[in-house]
């Protein structure tokens, strides 16, 4: 259920910013730009146009789904980190696939395969390679925006699939549209929302599957939210940079407790925060202890669940870690 959550808030934000990207970029944009003249080195006005429009379409796309887990957990600083990221990488990656889009399928035409008019599975084609590099650019922007390589890694494949299956879409709506002269327009903002909602669903949909552990929240701040563990240490606790924070209870700390993976296990640690307060499984833990799947953790009132991907047979409660 969780998973789904997430998949649902990505394609919802991801498609907002797809949205906003086409109005944004009708308002900008050259309306009937050049084919043929050159104004800068080799490009014509057609291609400036298309690397602006990608970059603001990425740019918007980008701002929206990697800061996606920021906007659900109201936390203003962790938002603006992860939206720059986002709207910087999304720029890159947007111009870059509208223009190789625009390119590829300008190269398919070129062929002459059907005198001119190309197939439209090949024109989709053209353009769901393209906006790929879209696709590519916001799922490294998550991992480079969260310090974690699991992040970087699946987020860029997740991406990389919805940019492409997007892309693909796209292309469809708009050039039936355009083929049987109904309303392009229209159909453009549907294809760069449905865009949006792949390459942010999709994006979320692999990283959920591969995750190798989270948490969920079982009471407290965010009730039944899903938080992986993806980076070698992971910070809980009421600070705004906090990789799983805890808001709105004071017994717990900015800075409770960290889950650290270390040597193929994950391991509990106290970072000096009141035992009594500190509990796993009702037993409080002054240092460091190792989890199993299932297990209960508590700082203050809220109550977490950790879960591991692949679970292995739940062992006897281990000694702490030696410091």
């Amino acid at each position: 259920m969780a998973l789904l959550s997430r998949i649902y808030y990505n394609a919802v934000f991801g498609g907002l910013g797809g949205l906003l990207g086409w109005m944004l970029f009708g308002v900008v944009g050259a309306k009937n730009p050049s084919e043929s003249e050159r104004v800068v080195w080799f490009l014509t006005p057609n291609d400036l146009n298309m690397l602006l429009g990608g970059a603001v379409i990425g740019a918007l796309i980008g701002y929206f789904v990697v800061s996606v887990e920021a906007i659900r957990d109201l936390s203003l600083l962790k938002f603006a980190r992860l939206a720059t990221y986002g709207a910087a990488l999304g720029s890159f990656g947007g111009a870059l696939g509208m223009y190789l889009g625009d390119k590829l399928n300008y190269l398919i035409v070129g062929v002459g395969l059907t005198g001119g008019a190309a197939p439209l599975l090949l024109v989709m084609l053209a353009r769901g390679l393209g906006w790929t590099m879209l696709g590519v650019a916001i799922g490294m922007s998550e991992g480079f925006a969260a310090r974690s390589l699991g992040k970087f890694s699946y987020g860029t494949i997740g991406g990389a699939i919805g940019g492409f299956v997007g892309g693909a879409l796209f292309m469809y709506f708009y050039e039936s549209a355009r083929r049987s002269g109904d309303g392009a327009a229209l159909w453009q903002a549907v294809g760069l929302v449905i865009l949006g909602a792949c390459i942010g669903s999709l994006s979320a949909l692999v990283q959920g599957v591969f995750q190798p552990a989270c948490v969920r929240v079982l009471r407290g701040w965010q009730e039944g939210r899903e938080y992986p563990l993806d980076k070698p240490q992971n910070l809980l606790g009421r600070a705004e940079h906090a990789d799983i924070p805890l808001f709105r209870d004071m017994k717990v700390e900015k800075q409770h407790a960290y889950i650290r993976q270390q040597d193929g296990q994950y391991w509990f640690v106290n970072n000096h925060a009141p035992p009594e307060q500190t509990l796993v499984n009702d037993r409080p833990v002054s240092a460091a202890v190792v989890l199993n799947d299932g297990d209960r953790i508590q700082l203050g009132n809220v109550v977490l669940r950790f879960h591991l991907r692949a679970a292995r047979p739940r062992a006897r409660w281990k000694k702490p870690l030696p410091s």
